[in-house]
């Protein structure tokens, strides 16, 4: 079940995806800068913590430019922050992206699939988005497993901004 007030939060069964404050920026430092999850970055490293204070600079401003964006996600139980989720315009190609990044702590309790699940229908049934797309490195199977479960599907590979991608996408009414 997702519900949403508005276009700023929204809460599924067990997460609150909400927007991001500067408050959040050492917990979001902490899991940006793990080795493990920053791997699947297109740098191929965790985020400094100037780099994840770039980050969430960038989510805040994106969100006061677009009136959409990535959210925090956090336990609605514990309140703790998980990472992110939400949609992202990609200026490059004036496409949007769903994009997730959680803490190693979170993996493989499907936190991503659930988060992401509530972004694409944000985007569809709020946003009226056409269409969504998902970008991953080829070998991260966990991610494209997250999106194909939300009925995303893969097209192609695609070189954006110097870096080899899988593209995934997903039309209007195919959320799974």
């Amino acid at each position: 079940m997702v519900e949403s007030n508005n276009h700023k939060e929204i809460r599924t069964d067990r997460l609150y995806l909400r927007r991001f404050s500067k408050e959040n920026l050492d917990a979001y430092a902490r899991i940006m800068g793990d080795h493990e999850v920053g791997k699947w970055f297109p740098k191929g490293d965790g985020y400094t913590h100037e780099e994840a204070r770039r980050s969430l600079d960038s989510i805040l401003k994106h969100w006061d430019k677009h009136g959409f964006g990535i959210w925090a996600v956090t336990d609605k139980e514990k309140g703790v922050l998980l990472g992110r989720c939400g949609l992202n315009l990609i200026t490059e190609t004036s496409e949007v992206e769903v994009d997730f990044v959680l803490g190693r702590n979170w993996w493989r309790r499907g936190y991503a699939t659930e988060a992401t699940k509530a972004a694409l229908a944000h985007g569809f049934e709020t946003l009226k988005l056409d269409r969504i797309i998902a970008l991953t490195k080829p070998e991260n199977i966990a991610s494209r497993r997250v999106m194909e479960k939300n009925g995303m599907r893969y097209l192609k590979k695609r070189r954006i901004l110097g870096h080899d991608l899988c593209l995934l996408r997903n039309f209007k009414g195919r959320i799974c």
